[in-house]
């Protein structure tokens, strides 16, 4: 329940910013704008959500990997292709999106892969 409650509170955090950025987007009649910041509050929101899955210690490593991967394709992915801040008009549109995502998630994960023991480790201290 600890956990759930954490990955809410980061939820709410990370997507706050863009929250209010797309008040402000819808003030000032900026309607693409507010679009993708509505879309980028939700990745943030899921983001922050399943941040918490490195967390789970009963998990193993790569359930914890699998698990975030097919998480990151349920949910920030449908929101990148149908949410509308990116266009997508060809199959091709569609797979560069796929790719960029890929890649994305694979240099996130690396680097928080060789942060987070460093963080802690700090941490212990």
């Amino acid at each position: 329940m600890q956990l759930l409650k954490k990955a809410f509170v980061r939820s709410l955090i990370w997507s706050l910013p863009f929250a209010i950025l797309a008040v402000y987007q819808g003030w000032s009649g900026n309607t693409d704008a507010l679009h993708a910041m509505l879309v980028y509050a939700g990745v943030a929101f899921f983001l922050g959500l399943t941040s918490v899955i490195y967390e789970v210690q009963q998990w193993s490593f790569k359930k914890q990997i699998f698990i975030h991967w097919s998480v990151m394709h349920v949910t920030i992915l449908p929101l990148l292709w149908f949410g509308g801040a990116t266009p997508i008009t060809s199959l091709q549109d569609a797979a560069r999106l796929y790719l960029n995502f890929t890649v994305s998630g694979l240099i996130l994960f690396t680097v928080s892969y060789f942060i987070i023991p460093i963080h802690r480790q700090v941490k212990a201290f």
